[in-house]
């Protein structure tokens, strides 16, 4: 599924991978012909979205209406 996320991704070029055995290149070669739907898209996008960094994540997770308004007055 990995590989086939990837390969439906606009800015992907090229997918590389690595197989131990022949049963491992068949299954990841199998992957292009996986087609997954709009929804199973989008839900692999929200999973691996990179997480803010310091200090976005923490300004996100203090931010309140109240202090908002004051720091507008």
């Amino acid at each position: 599924m990995s590989l086939a996320w990837l390969l439906a991704r606009p800015h992907v070029d090229s997918v590389l991978i690595g197989a131990s055995n022949p049963e491992q290149l068949g299954d990841n070669l199998r992957a292009a012909e996986l087609s997954l739907s709009r929804e199973e898209l989008a839900r692999l996008d929200d999973l691996t979205r990179p997480q803010p960094l310091y200090p976005n994540w923490y300004e996100a997770k203090t931010k309140d209406d109240l202090t908002e308004n004051a720091l507008k007055h």
